[in-house]
């Protein structure tokens, strides 16, 4: 699909009494009972949209031995099942390539391998075109990689995304580093998540307007992470005042 991208996801949920994040659903700490209850709670909130993260040093890959190495068929069919199950559900799937910073001891090892990311694009792109409404290079890529670098992974899976919008999930600073460009703006807010409820509905209006003083006029921007305490009434208040803002055209929680 082309621009404007429309999407409601919810980042943060509540799963069997404690917060839990749906960054990680397709990870060794998720099982297909916890994707579905995931599943049931963005259709009883009304969210559409999901980002699924595909390696993490942690808790993600798709892969034996080594990042880009030999290809973990059983972890590979358990994933694309996964999205076969969100996309008949009509879903809005944005894969996200990685996650960081990188660890010191990394179960997973995969941000060192920068010679191999650009194969690793590719091959995704071309399996996950199929089922991808946007793309996302990574979540918080100012933790680990310039501005520069995230810009050129932009480049690289537009060449392989067609028509798919590209872009990153970043807690950007505009005054501290340039924004490195894509298709959308998906933000993470200044503060912690945690904190969320401590900050008001104008504190989440301000920064986002702030943010888009930054950006190209009418750049489209996502607002992703804000609050811990989704579906709580704080935060969909706030996530309804920035739905309303002009330019905003993604929401990370319920509204």
């Amino acid at each position: 699909m082309s621009l404007p991208l429309a999407i409601n996801n919810s980042l943060f949920w509540n799963y069997q009494g404690r917060i839990e994040s749906s960054w990680y659903l397709a990870g060794d700490n998720a099982d297909q009972p916890m994707r579905d209850e995931h599943m049931t709670w963005c259709l009883m909130n009304q969210c559409d949209g999901i980002i699924i993260n595909m390696n993490n040093e942690e808790l993600m890959t798709l892969f034996r031995n080594e990042y880009m190495r030999d290809l973990d068929w059983a972890k590979y069919q358990t994933f694309i099942g996964y999205l076969d199950k969100l996309k008949a559900a009509g879903a809005k799937i944005v894969p996200c390539f990685y996650d960081g910073p990188p660890m010191d001891h990394p179960k997973y090892p995969c941000l060192r391998y920068m010679d191999r990311h650009e194969a690793f694009i590719k091959a995704a792109c071309q399996a996950l075109n199929q089922y991808a409404t946007a793309y996302l290079i990574g979540c918080e890529t100012n933790r680990y990689w310039s501005s520069d670098t995230v810009r050129q992974a932009i480049a690289v899976t537009k060449q392989h995304a067609g028509l798919i919008p590209v872009g990153t999930h970043e807690q950007w600073n505009p005054h501290d580093r340039e924004f490195p460009g894509g298709d959308f703006c998906c933000y993470e807010h200044s503060w912690h998540p945690q904190t969320g409820d401590d900050h008001s509905i104008q504190d989440c209006i301000d920064e986002i307007r702030h943010i888009q003083t930054h950006l190209p006029n009418g750049f489209p921007v996502w607002a992703c992470e804000w609050n811990l305490n989704a579906g709580g009434s704080k935060s969909r208040a706030q996530a309804r005042a920035m739905a309303e803002l002009p330019g905003v055209v993604g929401i990370g929680g319920p509204v």
